[in-house]
């Protein structure tokens, strides 16, 4: 009798329910007690039975439910370690093809140094340019 005090409250509403009683989900845990044991189709070796059915199965839910998340953990981590394959393998391709982003070896100051008009010009800016 004691394992029906010990039973958690949804599996007193399921046995109650398959043992044809009509629980209320406001009910506590001695109502529930009270209402399984005055029924007519009670029997306490059933009842505990059905009650260790009831945790086995739960339990077996809660496993399989832990290890389907953890699969999809695994999944979308694969998923993620290729993709940042693919980037990888798309960056190292796109330098080979791609010389505009390679950095230059070497610089050709008549590009990017503006000449120097002598005529117009200001020998104190362009001196301050070309030190930048």
């Amino acid at each position: 009798m004691s394992f029906l005090k010990r039973a958690r409250k949804e599996n007193l509403i399921s046995l109650a329910m398959d043992l044809g009683e009509n629980p209320a989900p406001t009910f506590s845990k001695i109502d529930l007690v009270s209402l399984i044991k005055g029924n007519k189709h009670y029997n306490e070796d059933e009842a505990k039975l059905m009650l260790e059915t009831m945790v086995t199965e739960r339990e077996e839910r809660l496993k399989l439910a832990a290890e389907q998340e953890r699969l999809k953990l695994a999944a979308k981590q694969e998923r993620l370690k290729m993709e940042f394959e693919l980037e990888k393998l798309r960056m190292t391709s796109d330098g080979c093809k791609n010389p505009k982003h390679e950095k230059p070896s070497c610089y050709e100051l008549t590009k990017t140094v503006p000449s120097f008009d002598s005529k117009n010009g200001d020998i104190t800016l362009f001196l301050s340019l070309f030190e930048r």
